[in-house]
């Protein structure tokens, strides 16, 4: 199993390593990266979302993403996958990656702190 961040259960993700190197380069270049911490707000939201609308992870990837994706810094988001992955690849790719690692995090702190209930809809 890989790293995972604060709160993270592995339940949804079990390797977050773009997440985490982004934060540590964010950091270590003094950038504004606790904007993509998870907010109280952002938390109760997804409370919202997952217990009286039933969305599904891909559905809360949409709502969250459209709030969150301008706080991401592109070039580090491309030089974390990069540093990961071995590979470079668009601003757009690196966001996308990113923003499903930050979603994932946000869906596991939320049911570790009991604010929701995952389903695993693979088992019965």
């Amino acid at each position: 199993m890989g790293r995972k961040p604060f709160l993270a259960s592995g339940k949804i993700l079990g390797d977050y390593s773009v997440l985490i190197k982004y934060f540590e380069i964010c950091m270590s270049k003094g950038g504004e990266c606790m904007d993509l911490l998870p907010s109280r707000e952002i938390l109760d939201d997804i409370k919202e979302m997952a217990e009286n609308k039933g969305y599904s992870y891909l559905e809360v990837l949409g709502e969250i993403r459209v709030r969150i994706e301008d706080k991401v810094n592109c070039d580090i988001a491309v030089e974390a996958y990069k540093m990961v992955h071995g590979i470079s690849v668009s601003c757009e790719d690196a966001r996308m990656e990113l923003l499903k690692e930050i979603v994932a995090w946000y869906l596991e702190a939320a049911e570790t702190l009991g604010l929701v209930k995952l389903r695993e809809s693979w088992k019965p």
